[in-house]
């Protein structure tokens, strides 16, 4: 995650010097069918990234909590059926 971070920050970085005219070297590289600067679709795309894996993190903790909650209840189930008679 700190890559895609570090990733972004730089590609904002490049975008605003691009925006400022330091760098002219991107303004004249566009994506075909795009019509959008290189950069710009690069921020995109690592946006995308960091969403998508924040979101993956998130269903993945999700279920690790409620598989343990499950196993937690069959114990108490499976207690609970060896203290009746």
């Amino acid at each position: 995650m700190t890559w895609w971070i570090l990733f972004l920050t730089v590609l904002t970085v490049l975008s605003y010097l691009t925006d400022v005219g330091t760098l002219t070297f991107f303004q004249d590289m566009k994506v075909p069918f795009l019509n959008a600067s290189l950069l710009s679709v690069l921020l995109l795309l690592c946006t995308l990234g960091i969403l998508v894996r924040m979101l993956s993190r998130k269903k993945r903790g999700e279920k690790e909590r409620l598989a343990s909650r499950v196993a937690e209840l069959e114990r108490d189930l499976e207690a609970g059926r060896a203290a009746t008679p």
